[in-house]
């Protein structure tokens, strides 16, 4: 039998505050916080593919826990070092690589471990070890019962009383944690959509993939493999790692205006299953409210959250502390050129509307 508590979830579009706001909760005693864990375990070897819808750990299928870990511990070798030696950040990532590390890039990092583990402790390969020993010898269920498990497994390891889970491009699979937990609650964190375009723009990680893969695409071959036939890969020859040029990456830019279609239409849609919900699984919550004024919007948080054992006490030292970790940054998007502002503003303004930007 699983004991239910319910989770909580903050479904972004990423680029919107939600890892500013996944280390407030993380500094919370009762709280856990599970960041990237679902984006993690359901990415591919070019990253996030939210275009391909293609999620294959959520859903009610019934996966035995051999099945059910061989997910959490998938591991995709990737050839970044190189990048990374050249000055490509991946802060996200938070296992640390060294020579004498369990895994590499090279083996692969298996996904639970990479930042979602490391989030939680600070010894996370013996964390690791421990649900490899655990999680296979779940009994065959339905994926959101497993899924519980392994929650509610972790509250009673970190002596916590909820899991508050933290994904980027949430906004693309709310559906299905609405689906899969019906009685969730669900932090619904968005930003203005021409910011959060600007910000995708200067997100190495986000940037880097998208680069890869058009190449990948445009050329049928692997920059990131040092044996691919660098003739053929044209205009994207500087992404092979013998010719990676930082200069190159840091001038390269995503289409704004195909940014601010594609984080609009999934607000839009994200909006509108959560609406769906009764309005006490739902908190809304707008990162210009949050950077001006984090005290208001983090008592809002911790009292929709309610950890069953936390004191008004406790929960005002976590609002002081966490408060001072929220910095307000101006707005960028004003500054594009002329045209391509009208373009962004055009693209994203069924969102803008929604939202009540404009």
């Amino acid at each position: 039998m699983v004991i239910i508590t319910k989770p909580v979830f903050i479904i972004s579009t990423g680029r919107s505050g939600s890892t500013a706001l996944s280390n407030c909760i993380n500094l919370n005693p009762n709280i856990l916080s599970l960041s990237e864990f679902l984006l993690s375990i359901n990415m591919n070897s070019s990253g996030p593919d939210p275009e391909a819808n293609n999620w294959p750990g959520l859903s009610l299928e019934r996966w035995d826990g051999k099945q059910f870990w061989d997910l959490l511990a998938k591991k995709v070798p990737l050839n970044i070092e190189p990048y990374i030696k050249k000055g490509v950040r991946l802060k996200e990532f938070l296992y640390k690589v060294t020579d004498t590390s369990r895994f590499n890039f090279k083996t692969g990092v298996p996904a639970i471990l990479a930042m979602t583990l490391p989030h939680i402790t600070e010894k996370p390969d013996e964390l690791y070890e421990e649900l490899e020993s655990v999680v296979p010898q779940f009994p065959e269920d339905r994926l959101d019962r497993q899924y519980q498990r392994l929650f509610e497994w972790l509250l009673r390891r970190y002596q916590k009383d909820v899991c508050v889970e933290r994904s980027g491009v949430s906004v693309h699979f709310v559906d299905r944690l609405i689906d899969m937990f019906p009685d969730a609650k669900f932090i619904f964190l968005y930003r203005d959509v021409r910011e959060t375009a600007m910000a995708f723009n200067r997100f190495q990680a986000f940037k880097l993939g998208t680069a890869l893969k058009k190449a990948k695409e445009t050329t049928g071959e692997d920059p990131t493999n040092p044996n691919s036939d660098v003739s053929r890969l044209g205009e994207f020859k500087w992404l092979h790692p013998d010719y990676f040029d930082m200069e190159q990456f840091n001038n390269y830019e995503m289409s704004y205006e195909a940014l601010g279609e594609n984080l609009s239409s999934s607000l839009v849609s994200a909006e509108k299953n959560i609406s769906k919900l009764p309005s006490e699984q739902v908190l809304y919550l707008r990162y210009e409210s949050l950077t001006e004024t984090p005290h208001d919007q983090l008592r809002r948080i911790i009292q929709f959250i309610q950890p069953a054992s936390a004191t008004a006490q406790e929960n005002e030292k976590w609002v002081e502390q966490s408060a001072s970790m929220i910095r307000s940054k101006p707005a960028t998007w004003p500054e594009l050129p002329a045209e391509k502002r009208k373009k962004l503003e055009r693209a994203s303004e069924p969102a803008l509307k929604l939202l009540e930007y404009i």
